[in-house]
């Protein structure tokens, strides 16, 4: 009986171990299926929320279309079961920006009162041994003419940004500075140790060194920033190399991010000695035109903690241009590029005006000394949010509105040479064709 009962027992026992170990493997293998489900949903959703910026794109197409046109805005709020209209389009990006259903209206995907998301359809696999079908749809896709700021990448494939900065429809005048910042934390290609400028010396112009450290350190890069302005209405060629009190028509300035910090009291002819505030005032960019001047970089400390993003940051004062009038709402372009190509960085512009009465381009007048202006026909944002089933994805992001040719950069050089190849030279032209003329000879520039 002894015996038989000891049987029992490790029967029993070895049965329980067995099972725990099969119920263990089971919900792992049920683990590892449901987080592939929620990865293929998810991946899903992220398309969802895509197709819902492309869209997006499309929509604006028409809107800028419709601003071409001259078409004017509907005044009472779009209805009824009518074609979609200039003014519609209109109404809906203009007047409703909070809206999640322009774009779907105005592509004619939903109704013009419509509130309904966009159902896409759409499989995923699962596991080799089915198809799980999703229910993907985009559910709010907005548009945001006006941004507070212009964000770009700058890399050796895109060594230049150009920016025609127009703030509102006339208050760029009202403009009296800019504040630049670069080198974001997600441009890091190793964990954070501490910044780095591994041969600065203020004695001598000196860049640091590009290029993996061992040590996890980061090396923010040199920063070209140029400016461009006329005056209203009227300016002169000549004018652009000309400097005045305060005046002048384009700067260039070279940003160098410095470890040790070059005080206002230091002896140094290399570097424009700079204060702890990285500010460059009017007077100091009115020296980078002037020819009878050496145009030394700005040494601009970059602290090693950040608050919004960005590692490094400086404000440019700006100057008026020669005569000392108003500042062309048309003309008005600033462009920034990485001499050095690497490494790659991410940027951010923001335009202030100059006293609490301006609008700085807000719509509601509230601005202070404080509050970025607003950038129009500058830069658009697209904020998308996608589903499937019930799992969200959310994707914000920006679209040049000017030309593809203008927005992607002017030429960095003028004439390029690799190795034994021929000298390369790009040109852009633009024409108009003359009306009633068909054969050669008709165009002009």
């Amino acid at each position: 009986m002894k015996k038989g009962a000891a049987s029992f027992y490790i029967v029993a026992f070895s049965t329980l171990i067995l099972m725990v170990i099969a119920t263990s493997f089971a919900m792992v293998i049920m683990s590892e299926i449901t987080r592939s489900m929620n990865d293929d949903l998810s991946q899903s959703a992220y398309d969802s929320a895509l197709a819902g910026v492309e869209d997006a794109k499309v929509a604006y197409s028409n809107y800028r279309r419709c601003k071409e046109a001259r078409a004017l805005v509907a005044s009472t709020k779009p209805e009824g079961a009518g074609p979609i209209t200039c003014a519609d389009v209109l109404y809906w990006v203009e007047k409703e920006p909070d809206s999640c259903y322009t774009v779907a209206r105005i592509l004619g995907k939903v109704g013009k009162t419509e509130e309904k998301e966009v159902e896409l359809g759409g499989t995923a696999t699962s596991d080799p041994g089915g198809v799980t079908t999703t229910n993907q749809a985009y559910t709010c896709v907005k548009i945001d003419t006006e941004v507070e700021d212009y964000r770009a990448t700058l890399g050796v494939n895109n060594k230049v940004q150009t920016i025609r900065a127009a703030v509102g429809d006339r208050d760029t005048n009202k403009v009296n500075k800019i504040k630049i910042a670069w080198y974001a934390v997600r441009n890091d290609l190793k964990e954070r140790k501490r910044l780095t400028w591994s041969n600065f010396d203020s004695s001598k112009v000196v860049f640091g060194k590009i290029g993996q450290n061992p040590s996890g350190v980061s090396l923010p890069p040199t920063l070209e920033v140029q400016i461009l302005q006329t005056g209203w209405p009227t300016f002169n060629l000549d004018d652009f190399d000309k400097v005045g009190d305060n005046q002048t028509n384009r700067a260039t300035l070279y940003l160098v991010p410095t470890e040790g910090l070059v005080s206002d009291g230091d002896d140094n002819s290399n570097y424009n000695n700079r204060t702890s505030n990285n500010t460059i005032s009017p007077p100091d960019v009115v020296k980078t035109n002037d020819r009878t001047q050496m145009n030394k970089p700005y040494t601009i400390k970059c602290p090693e903690d950040t608050t919004d993003g960005f590692y490094c940051r400086a404000t440019i004062e700006l100057p008026k241009p020669i005569g000392g009038g108003d500042r062309s709402n048309e003309t008005f372009m600033i462009s920034v590029s990485l001499p050095y190509q690497q490494p790659d960085t991410d940027f951010s512009i923001t335009l202030y005006c100059d006293g609490d009465d301006d609008s700085c381009g807000r719509a509601d007048g509230s601005i202070d000394a404080e509050a970025p202006g607003m950038l129009k026909n500058t830069q658009i944002s697209i904020d998308s949010t996608g589903r499937a089933n019930d799992l969200f994805r959310r994707v914000e992001t920006r679209l040049e509105t000017s030309d593809t040719t203008y927005a992607s950069g002017y030429p960095y050089y003028a004439l390029e040479i690799l190795g034994g190849d021929p000298v390369k030279k790009n040109m852009t032209v633009y024409y108009e064709k003359k009306e009633g003329c068909g054969g050669p000879g008709c165009f002009y520039f």
